[in-house]
């Protein structure tokens, strides 16, 4: 018996390639993205980290990972029904594994044209004393409450559902990066930060403060969901992670690329969760 992570399309098709290790103690649904699905093309995220370490426990537990990197909330709410809510009527999971709101910034930071989103547009403007203080505080009001609105969906759903009605659920709060000029792809995934501030005209010296602002609100703004929620649990993942060098384009510290840890960051990142998952 071993413990194993797969991906849910695969186990909808082939169920037997996991279910050989079983009988399982604990089965677990990871939902969400990048940060649940896969850190680089070579290199997978949490679930797979956490199989690792249960086996090294001598643990017997099944993750079905349902994960996709890039999702945003909104996506994975559009999606829920097809997705989702399919998984939760399947079987009962002793947890659902969550990380979104990450993406939901970033893009708000990053797509819009300059001025128009999460960021001021300071492109031949004087910089502000702080970093933080290229945010605009209205866009940021109008995300958070939009992302309340789409958490409160999904809990409602997994709430609503006839075989996980009582399952928690466990948030990853993600940890904060460094700004730089290190994709996933080149030209085509990433850099995400850094693409947003030079858009935004914003100088380099205002990053580091610009970037613990957005990440602080990002943690104060899953923080919120498990307030008044039963079965709702905050995983401790900020503050756990060696900082990558701004100048570097590649793997640095604990990242592989700007916004994703490596192999050394998620093995940080598992006993913030084994702290709180059921054993």
């Amino acid at each position: 018996m071993t413990s194993v992570a797969i991906k849910g399309s695969r186990y909808r098709i082939k169920p037997e390639e996991a279910d050989k290790f079983g009988p399982f103690n604990r089965t677990f649904l990871a939902e969400g993205d990048s940060w649940m699905d896969a850190s680089a093309w070579n290199q997978g995220s949490l679930p797979e980290y956490l199989a690792r370490e249960f086996n090294n426990q001598g643990r017997t537990n099944l993750i079905v990972n349902i994960a996709t990197s890039g999702h945003t909330l909104t996506r994975i709410v559009d999606m829920m029904n097809n997705d989702l809510v399919w998984w939760l009527d399947q079987q009962p999971s002793d947890g659902i594994l969550f990380s979104a709101g990450g993406n939901d910034f970033i893009d708000a930071a990053k797509d819009p044209l300059p001025g128009q989103g999460l960021l001021h547009d300071l492109r031949g403007k004087p910089m502000p004393s702080t970093g933080y203080e290229c945010v605009r505080q209205d866009a940021l009001k109008a995300l958070v409450d939009y992302l309340n609105k789409n958490f409160e969906a999904i809990y409602q759903a997994i709430r609503r559902s006839r075989k996980n009605a009582a399952t928690p659920m466990y948030l990853n709060c993600y940890d904060t990066p460094v700004a730089r000029d290190a994709p996933a792809f080149r030209n085509f995934s990433g850099p995400w930060l850094y693409a947003a501030y030079n858009k935004n005209g914003i100088h380099p010296s205002l990053w580091e403060h610009l970037t613990a602002g957005l990440f602080a609100d990002i943690k104060k703004t899953i923080e919120a969901w498990a307030v008044g929620r039963s079965g709702v649990h905050v995983v401790a993942t900020t503050g756990l992670l060696d900082k990558a060098d701004p100048a570097s384009n590649r793997d640095s510290g604990d990242w592989i690329n700007e916004i994703h840890p490596n192999k050394s960051g998620w093995r940080k990142q598992v006993p913030a969760w084994l702290k709180v998952l059921p054993a």
